[in-house]
């Protein structure tokens, strides 16, 4: 079990690298793309996972459900941003929002110990 939660984490890690690489890539004329989305989807679902994983498996320690429930808020604001605010032409100053929200998420993971 703890295999599968260590390349599931990583793949999280890269969902979150992919949300990042779609911003800069159209930094010019920012805009929500589908790297972005697709990048969101998959690390807020693989997010929900790996809790799930933590809180069953007796080899990982419990998730810090206040970190969690922050962590949780943050993801589906920025995953609902970038839903409903895809579609606006470029240069869409929505995208700026939602890297800010997706670097907010990556800081509380790592400096909230």
């Amino acid at each position: 079990m703890e295999q599968v939660y260590d390349v599931l984490k990583y793949v999280h890690i890269a969902a979150w690298v992919v949300v990042l690489v779609g911003y800069v890539k159209d930094i010019a004329r920012p805009s929500i793309n589908g790297l972005m989305t697709h990048g969101l989807e998959t690390a807020f679902l693989l997010g929900i996972v790996l809790v799930g994983l933590a809180s069953a498996s007796d080899d990982i320690a419990d998730p810090n459900h206040a970190k969690i429930a922050v962590k949780l808020a943050v993801a589906f604001v920025a995953v609902g941003a970038a839903h409903s605010l895809r579609k606006r032409p470029a240069p869409n100053p929505f995208a700026h929002l939602v890297a800010a929200l997706v670097l907010v998420n990556v800081v509380v993971a790592y400096a909230w110990r």
